[in-house]
């Protein structure tokens, strides 16, 4: 594996290990999270999904007959995306969920009180509520909430919750609550004495609010198949709604059909109410003709002439019927909106006029849906009535020319009918008035029955009428809760268990500025500056506990290793042996620089050497507090001032044998000016060639010159940095002063907690001590210590 790989496992490690030995609040936070999520899944109300599907028939299949409709040419499973999205549209319209919610009555619903939430109720209500008025306007102004309870021998208590009223009702009795008058029916004997809250709602209301819940998927490759989804916490009631949806489209959709058939029949009715009247009057007349004339057959002598003149009326008659026809269709066109249906497949026989009005109806119907969920102004109804202009051009100019053509055959006809009726001249005038009678008898006739079987036709058609949509699945219910889903919800809570941990202890890592393990070190200082020694927290012990010569503590071993890397460096950096005066700085007050002298020179007198503790911070001595009457002493300023000798101040420790202190003496008034002073060299001189080892406890080096004066005479400054109290930033002041102020620098860390401490909670493993014993042989050893 490479260094690079390893470096970056070795940083993974060290994040991880910032977050992990918080795992105590990681378990706190989870265990409160699931919990939560557990009593929510146990009180919170469960919601069913209901599905169905349907098929969109094309206009084209079997329906209304040709009397009503004209057809496109697309097959039933050929519907246009845009027209797949058009009857979404109207499936989505709030005008459709207003019927649904008012077959239904979803608009009162009914609950009783549980211990933690409502339970609604919806088939097995205990009665049932109808409202014989209702006024919107007023329920707004009006409490809607009402509590009523059936008391048994059809008699109900109801109590209108916001006004404070109570009333009691029987059975089938109207009741005036305000903005409506109910009936209250259908009791039931097993709802005797159960309180239901009754809760009355807008229609208007209902209807968004089941709108909004219910989905609608167009099925795969743009087919006509929809797929309904609907998410209750009732699921029948959500199986109704779906069902009565997929009713009333049919309903609006047949209803929308159903209108050119109805428009045809009061066309052809109107119509032949005319032609009745018009026959009647021509039948009249022939009789009274034939009255006065007193006419008889025609003599036999005319009979081919006759024959011949008949072919020419009968065609003259088939002419001037469709001629008729067009007409009317051309009179229907000028007298009427455009928003009116043309009567289809009345027998004109122009080519193309037949497909052009049974298009034209189709748009007509196909705006009209559209316009009831939406406005002129939508895209598709402005494209349909461009669409509609040119076609209805194109129908009026196609009878124009069928027009124009059947009046041009007309006149030939005429003409050759002329031409007989010149020879047949002999003929009695009164039995060519009575031909001309009989003709136009014959014409009304024949249009009358036309329009008759018409009329019989339109109304099978209107009888037949399929329904739009075909259902492919039925509304159902698994009857298995969609929501709550107690596997998303704990993940959930468990994820989110960790989350807040997490981002609380990395939010306070980031915002913490205090120094508080080797990691942290790792990030400021060069390899320069090594790190020597982590001395543990003494928790709530006291701070001037002292280590015993037989001492098998953690802090006792962390001052061990603390000797014996110091030793180490000793030998790499210096050759000659009496490098030995070792200095201890931090960069304020309060870090633990006479704690760690005191033990530290204890350690090194343990393992027989001579040591020697000089207290040199003359400004806020800590040193005497490890004796008992330190007034009684003088010490390292009233040497420098010529006060006293260095055989005078160099006191025997009663702590241990090999142990020798000097004390800083009495606090003077100028410290720097006398540490310049030539004796303080003579004193490391001497003492060095009296003792193994001089530690000196100095003052802080961030806050005075009097560390920097002292590291003349030093081979090692020890620099000592409180987890947990020392800033980040100060470490910066320890990386400059490295071979400037301060020589040959080496880092102790001091008061670690045991989580952040690089061998964990096995620090002392192998020297029989176990963090558990820890505070223990503390306070065993404290009460051997001599403290002040």
């Amino acid at each position: 594996m490479s260094n690079k790989s390893k470096n970056n496992q070795k940083k993974v490690g060290q994040e991880l290990k910032k977050y992990t030995k918080y795992w105590y609040w990681f378990i706190i936070t989870v265990s409160i999270t699931v919990s939560a999520a557990y009593f929510y899944l146990k009180y919170a109300t469960p919601v069913f999904k209901a599905t169905a599907s349907i098929i969109i028939k094309n206009d084209g299949t079997k329906g209304n007959s040709d009397a009503a409709y004209g057809f496109s040419d697309a097959s039933m499973f050929g519907l246009r995306s845009e027209k797949i999205e058009s009857e979404i549209s109207i499936l989505n319209s709030r005008q459709l969920m207003k019927e649904v919610v008012k077959a239904l009555n979803l608009h009162i619903t009914y609950s009783i009180d549980g211990r933690f939430r409502n339970i609604e109720l919806y088939d097995d209500k205990p009665f049932t509520v109808k409202l014989l008025a209702y006024d919107a306007q007023k329920l707004k102004k009006f409490s809607s909430n009402f509590v009523v309870t059936y008391l048994g021998e059809d008699e109900f208590l109801v109590m209108d919750r916001q006004n404070f009223k109570e009333y009691r009702v029987s059975v089938n009795e109207a009741l005036d609550i305000g903005f409506s008058k109910i009936l209250l029916t259908n009791p039931k004997s097993d709802g005797k004495n159960l309180p239901v809250n009754v809760d009355f709602h807008s229609i208007e209301s209902m209807a968004a609010n089941y709108g909004n819940k219910v989905s609608l998927i167009q099925g795969e490759n743009s087919s006509n198949v929809i797929r309904f989804e609907l998410t209750d916490p009732v699921p029948n009631r959500a199986k109704n709604v779906l069902d009565q949806l997929i009713l009333e489209y049919n309903k609006d959709a047949i209803e929308d059909k159903n209108l050119i058939a109805e428009n045809t029949a009061n066309f052809i009715n109107e119509r032949l109410t005319i032609i009745n009247s018009e026959l009647d009057s021509v039948e009249t007349g022939k009789v009274e003709f034939k009255k006065e004339n007193r006419l008889t057959d025609l003599s036999s002598e005319s009979e081919i002439f006759v024959q011949n003149a008949s072919e020419y009326s009968k065609r003259k008659q088939e002419l001037g019927t469709q001629l008729e026809l067009v007409n009317t269709i051309l009179q229907f066109l000028s007298s009427t909106d455009s928003d009116d249906l043309i009567p289809a497949n009345l027998g004109i026989e122009a080519a193309g006029v037949n497909q052009q009005i049974s298009e034209y109806n189709n748009y007509i119907l196909e705006r009209n849906r559209l316009l009831n969920s939406s406005t002129e102004k939508n895209p598709m109804v402005k494209r349909i009535n461009d669409n509609l202009g040119q076609v209805k051009y194109n129908i009026y100019q196609s009878l124009k020319q069928s027009r124009s053509s059947l009046q041009i055959s007309l006149n030939e006809l005429r003409r050759q009918s002329y031409n007989v009726n010149s020879k047949i001249s002999e003929i009695p005038l009164q039995e060519k008035e009575n031909r001309g009678i009989e003709r136009q008898q014959k014409i009304k006739e024949s249009l009358y029955l036309y329009l008759l079987q018409k009329r019989e036709e339109n109304t099978l058609a209107l009888a037949v009428t399929e329904p739009k949509a075909k259902i492919v699945d039925e509304a159902y219910s698994n009857g298995i809760p969609v929501a709550p889903n107690p596997r998303s919800i704990f993940l959930g809570a468990f994820l989110l268990g960790l989350l807040v941990p997490f981002s609380l202890i990395f939010g306070f890592q980031a915002l913490d500025n205090k120094v508080r393990s080797k990691i942290d070190l790792q990030e400021f200082l060069s390899k320069e500056i090594p790190l020597v020694a982590e001395i543990p927290s003494l928790g709530r012990m006291k701070k001037n506990f002292l280590i015993q010569q037989k001492d098998r503590s953690v802090l006792a071993e962390s001052f061990r290793i603390l000797m014996t890397n110091l030793q180490v460096h000793l030998k790499k950096r210096f050759v000659d042996k009496n490098s030995k005066v070792i200095m201890l700085t931090s960069a304020s007050k309060g870090e633990g620089k006479t704690f760690t002298t005191m033990n530290l020179g204890i350690t090194m007198a343990n393992s027989n050497k001579r040591v020697l503790l000089i207290g040199a911070d003359l400004r806020n001595p800590q040193m005497q507090r490890y004796i008992e009457k330190p007034e009684n002493y003088i010490g390292l300023s009233e040497y420098l001032s010529e006060e006293a000798q260095i055989d005078g101040i160099v006191r025997r420790s009663n702590i241990h044998a090999n142990l020798d202190m000097i004390y800083s003496g009495s606090i003077p008034y100028n410290p720097s000016e006398l540490l310049r002073c030539d004796r303080l060299e003579y004193l490391f001189n001497e003492m060095k060639s009296r003792y193994d080892y001089i530690l000196v406890d100095t003052a802080p080096s961030m806050l005075v010159a009097d560390t920097a004066i002292i590291s003349e005479f030093a081979d090692l400054t020890l620099y000592l940095v409180k987890a947990g109290s020392t800033k980040k930033e100060s470490l910066d002041f320890i990386q400059d002063a490295n071979g400037t102020t301060l020589k040959n620098i080496c880092c102790i860390l001091n008061c670690v907690q045991f989580s952040n401490l690089r061998y964990g909670n096995k620090y002392g493993y192998g020297y029989g001590e176990k963090r558990k014993k820890y505070s223990r042989e503390i306070k065993t050893s404290t009460a051997n210590t001599v403290t002040s």
